[in-house]
């Protein structure tokens, strides 16, 4: 595949090799950027030395915040956003995986709009408007590069939220920067995308053309994500998923997810240590099988790309979950909730904590969410 430029509204996005340099045309007409990375990633994989180096020979000037970690808090999204305010930055460049650009493209917000993190996330405050916010993509799962949302965790009251804050004004998906992957983070990533092509197509407010997009980019998954994980480093394969992944969070910025996304993100605000795509293939399986028996004709256009013996009908919802499931065990994830922490003993306590939660947010489902279904879908992960 080689480089090319994806526009969707006001975001472009540079896909391919040498797409970090691209970023440069765009980054000029700003002197000063805050650098939003998390401990490792952006440093390991080259893409920090590289986007200094860059922005030294624009003349652009910058700090780092390098404080984010996975399933980041309302207090590092406010700490970003201090950080910029005070190093006067007139932008903000995120160079990391989806928490990352999330914390980053929500800091923007409030550098702009004021107020804290908190604010915003219990819907007491709304955005105004957002500062200049670019990303250089280090993983593909999210598609944060090219989305509105973002998720952070109110740690003190185990409550993990999503919300509209902002569109990246250009990122860059390039391959060179994921060679160095983790194998866990390549398969959790990429299994999130699924399950936005998954959840997209299958939300109630569903359209031909988020349909076709998470037809695509499931079709591309299937086929890649394996390829990744026996040839880690191979550009072409990295390529393929990274634009797999956004056309995955375009499909999303329009139908957004439900139920799975609903209670992955109650078990990892319960427990952030869940890294976001566990929480999501662990939850999913049995999941898919309430979404098949609801709208089997767009579960099944997707679950081809798995399964292409699959029938649009109700009575294959068994055979949804098995495709799901089977799908994942072939990649190497095959896991617990037990594994993060969590006890069977707890379950009747995480279904009504559950329930409470996404009482408000079900209107996406395809399904009418009864508290026998959250129970039935909690259990299965153990």
């Amino acid at each position: 595949m080689r480089p090319f430029t994806l526009r969707y509204g006001e975001t472009v996005v540079h896909v391919g090799e040498g797409a970090l340099g691209a970023l440069g045309a765009h980054l000029k007409a700003h002197r000063r950027l805050l650098l939003v990375t998390g401990s490792r990633s952006a440093r390991e994989s080259g893409a920090l030395g590289d986007a200094t180096k860059m922005l030294e020979g624009l003349g652009i000037s910058w700090e780092i915040y390098g404080g984010v970690f996975p399933n980041p808090t309302d207090r590092v999204v406010d700490e970003i956003a201090g950080a910029a305010r005070e190093s006067g930055a007139d932008a903000l460049l995120a160079i990391g995986g989806g928490s990352v650009v999330d914390s980053t493209k929500f800091a923007a917000v409030i550098a702009c709009s004021g107020g804290e993190a908190r604010e915003y996330l219990m819907g007491t405050r709304s955005p105004s408007c957002a500062a200049p916010v670019y990303a250089v993509n280090l993983t593909h799962g999210t598609g944060s590069e090219i989305d509105r949302y973002s998720v952070a965790n109110i740690a003190e009251e185990g409550l993990k939220i999503g919300i509209e804050t902002a569109y990246p004004r250009a990122s860059a998906d390039d391959p060179l920067y994921l060679r160095s992957l983790p194998d866990s983070q390549t398969r959790y990533t990429t299994i999130d995308a699924l399950y936005h092509a998954l959840e997209s197509a299958t939300s109630t407010a569903r359209n031909p053309m988020t349909a076709s997009l998470a037809r695509e980019s499931a079709e591309i998954i299937s086929r890649w994500l394996p390829l990744a994980l026996d040839r880690p480093r191979d550009l072409e394969v990295r390529t393929n998923l990274l634009y797999a992944a956004a056309i995955a969070g375009i499909a999303i910025d329009n139908s957004v997810t439900h139920i799975v996304h609903l209670l992955e993100h109650v078990l990892s605000g319960i427990n952030p240590r869940l890294p976001h795509g566990a929480g999501l293939a662990l939850l999913g399986p049995r999941s898919m099988r309430y979404v098949h028996a609801a709208v089997p004709e767009e579960s099944a256009k997707v679950l081809r790309a798995l399964d292409p013996g699959i029938a649009p009908t109700g009575d294959h919802a068994q055979r949804a979950e098995d495709t799901v499931r089977g799908f994942q065990i072939s990649v190497g994830i095959d896991e617990s909730l037990s594994d993060y922490g969590f006890s069977e003993d707890e379950l009747d306590a995480l279904t009504s904590k559950a329930v409470e939660i996404v009482r408000e947010g079900t209107e996406l489902v395809p399904f009418e969410v009864k508290p026998e279904i959250v129970r039935d879908i909690l259990g299965s992960a153990f």
